[in-house]
């Protein structure tokens, strides 16, 4: 199972906040803005040591005495439809609230309950239950042909009345979703038992913690997995199995009392049965055999030889941080490596098998090449069915354009509006010819594999090639209007403009578009054939298409009329010896701020300026 969509209320810097979830949910924003208190708010609803405390409650929301988490899952395995048959929806999917609700002294109250879809009738919900066993208000109902004439009415059959006549008449009811007045389950503290497991990786992550041999860590996961195999495969697992069995069955009384048990362990259950022996009780000492399999768990360490052999946590912090994500790209190999499961008999309610990583700043003290490394395996890992991913990052190497909707950029306006989301779930490559615009949108990755950077921009330029992005940002330094914040994009062509003003008002980030106008000569020239003038056309028409486009609360359009190049006076003869952007480069190395052309500090200022 997945999350398909996370609702936080009250947690934090967060009032109220909605988010769509993909496998891989990549969160970008400034710091300081919430993205960590998503993570607290995902780690709240799926962690049963996760308690929050008064601090937590925000106090900007409405209800400010209580937060809560709702999860909407997708995607569950059979063993899991089986676990929550009781709130399954009928696309097969369920949601869960986990809240906490400030009680007397400054405690803290903490609840499981779930969405049931039940019908409208007050005879077939399951509050009704207690009150269906008497009788007299069963006979009133279409329930009691359903049960018994004779005996007493219990619990277990009214719920199985009502199961039958549902599945019966199943269209003909309508049904209504509620959130369960009781606990998920029944019983208190059983929720937390059966989500998927979730496994944080902090900013700051000790490497003592993360290598100890437990299943909440991914080195425990990965050696677990290991033993598992080698306990099934290799043949001296099962001679150490069976000789301990044989041993710890010599040391205990046989079935009739009997036994060649070790005569210290006779002395001492005799001397315990006589101090008790006015209690008149029999004293046995049992000894539990143990399983070999958790004999890794009794002491195993990670050692690191880089000249010196030490421990892994004894190393710097970047080569622990390295550690760290070595482990999860192991555990992303391990998980192609893995055959299909056989099916087994499914349980009445068991723990999910799913897995959910949260991931705070993935980048720390990794070079770019490894960055792009563990990109791909964090990939890999999402893709894999009942594994989902949930990371912070301010690197460009986890932002993959091509996967928008993988994308949430977090912004906190205020601290009254609370944490905020901004996000795109839908197609953006819709209009003539889908499929061409978002092949070219793909290929525009390698003329600029940083356009990622749009998103953590205050501002983006989108321009038509190389040449206005080298040029323009040399150009306000020169004028004293550079600004780090602002990002220049080349888009590959003007064709491709209006994919990416499709993106920016998506994700309602600021940008401004340049471009050339492209008129059609008037005459047209004699040597142009019917395909180039119609090309020619096309691109002019792109001015109008790319005008309607913008948002003019998010964007503008600056146009050249004659090609940037020699707009900015860059000759035609420098640009084919050297290459357009060199040559732009050399045409403004001496220049001063005052022999710039006007429109083109014009553009600059619009760019850069305030």
């Amino acid at each position: 199972m997945k999350i398909k969509k996370v609702k936080i209320h009250n947690y934090r810097s967060i009032c109220d906040l909605d988010l769509e979830c993909q496998p891989l949910v990549v969160m970008l924003g400034p710091n300081n803005h919430g993205k960590s208190n998503v993570i607290g708010a995902l780690e709240f609803a799926l962690s049963t040591s996760a308690k929050p405390t008064q601090s937590d409650f925000c106090i900007f929301g409405e209800g400010n005495d209580t937060l809560w988490v709702e999860l909407t899952f997708q995607g569950l395995t059979e063993q899991e439809r089986i676990t929550f048959k009781k709130y399954l929806r009928p696309n097969g999917g369920l949601c869960l609230r986990k809240s906490a609700r400030l009680a007397d002294a400054g405690s803290v109250e903490v609840s499981y309950n779930g969405y049931v879809n039940e019908p409208e009738e007050w005879w077939l919900k399951g509050e009704s239950i207690t009150r269906l066993t008497s009788r007299e208000e069963i006979q009133g109902t279409p329930l009691s042909t359903l049960v018994p004439s004779s005996g007493r009415l219990t619990k277990a059959l009214i719920e199985e009345a009502q199961a039958q006549y549902i599945y019966a008449h199943v269209g003909e009811l309508n049904f209504l979703e509620n959130l369960e007045a009781g606990p998920l389950f029944g019983p208190k503290n059983v929720a937390g038992g059966v989500l998927p497991d979730f496994y944080l990786i902090p900013a700051v992550r000790d490497l003592a913690d993360e290598t100890k041999i437990k299943t909440t860590t991914t080195f425990g996961r990965l050696l677990s997995r290991a033993v598992k195999e080698m306990a099934e495969r290799d043949p001296r697992f099962q001679d150490i199995r069976e000789g301990l069995e044989s041993l710890v069955s010599s040391l205990n009384r046989g079935e009739d009392g009997t036994g060649e048990r070790p005569e210290q362990l006779q002395n001492l259950e005799t001397a315990l049965r006589t101090e008790l022996s006015h209690w008149r009780v029999d004293v046995e000492i049992e000894i539990i055999p143990p399983v070999v399999e958790k004999i890794f768990e009794l002491g195993t360490n990670l050692h690191l030889d880089d000249g010196v052999k030490t421990l892994a946590e004894q190393k710097g912090h970047g080569l622990q941080r390295a550690v760290i994500f070595a482990l999860i790209r192991a555990w992303a190999q391990a998980l192609r490596a893995t055959p299909p499961a056989e099916a087994g008999r499914p349980f009445p309610r068991a723990s999910s098998e799913s897995v959910i990583f949260a991931m705070e700043e993935p980048e720390i003290y990794l070079h770019p090449h490894a960055q792009r490394r563990l990109a791909v395996a964090i990939q890999q890992i999402s893709d894999s069915p009942d594994h989902q991913v949930f990371l912070c990052s301010h690197s460009t190497h986890f932002v993959d354009l091509d996967q928008h909707k993988n994308i949430c950029i977090i912004t906190k306006p205020n601290p009254r509006e609370g944490t905020q989301v901004r996000q795109c779930t839908m197609e953006i490559f819709g209009g003539a010819e889908p499929a061409d615009r978002k092949r070219r949108f793909h290929m525009a990755r390698w003329v600029n594999p940083d356009r990622g950077e749009m998103f953590f921009a205050k501002r983006v330029a989108f321009v038509e090639g190389e040449t206005e992005k080298t040029a323009l940002p040399y150009i306000a330094e020169k004028c004293s209007l550079f600004d780090p914040e602002v990002s220049v994009i080349d888009c590959g062509s003007k064709h491709n403009l209006p994919l990416y003003i499709a993106i920016a008002n998506h994700f309602q980030i600021p940008y401004i578009v340049i471009h050339d106008e492209d008129p059609v000569p008037d005459p047209v020239p004699a040597d142009w054939d019917a395909d180039k003038i119609r090309e020619k056309k096309r691109t002019f028409g792109l001015n109008q298409e790319i005008q309607n486009m913008v948002n003019p609360q998010l964007g503008r359009v600056e146009i050249f009329s004659k090609e940037f190049e020699e707009a900015v006076g860059v000759s035609k003869t420098q640009g084919e010896k050297k290459g357009k952007a060199l040559a732009a480069l050399d045409h403004f190395q001496d220049k001063s701020p005052e022999e710039i052309p006007q429109r083109l500090k014009e553009v600059v200022q619009a760019i850069y300026g305030p």
